[in-house]
């Protein structure tokens, strides 16, 4: 699990970062980025809609590796940033790895990662 402090849970937050964030797109992954002066702390949302999957179970895995992978990225990304990630795939089933590259290219194009 990612730390209380860093998710991003209300319906407001999650509409604040749709109507005024950047958008990166990825192979698996859409990145919406809003850099929030106000707030120290960087906050992440994990969208996985039923397009993706009808089951619950494929569309829980997706978001379990999702916050795994941030939980080990946390230390890099920068302060102060609004992140909603929603999951686009729907034929193919991404393996954890490509999850990863897809997720890591698209913070280093949005350079929000320290040193890129």
């Amino acid at each position: 699990m990612l730390p209380n402090q860093n998710r991003l849970r209300r319906r407001e937050d999650f509409a604040k970062v749709y109507a005024k964030g950047d958008r990166y797109r990825g192979t698996y992954l859409n990145l919406r980025i809003l850099v929030d002066i106000n707030d120290p702390s960087t906050r992440i949302g994990i969208v996985v809609s039923k397009k993706v999957s009808k089951l619950a179970v494929t569309r829980n895995r997706f978001k379990r590796q999702l916050r795994a992978i941030f939980r080990q990225l946390l230390s890099q990304l920068r302060d102060g940033l609004q992140i909603v990630v929603t999951v686009t795939t729907v034929q193919s089933k991404p393996s954890y790895q490509e999850l990863w590259d897809d997720l890591r290219n698209l913070l280093a194009k949005a350079k929000v990662l320290h040193g890129s």
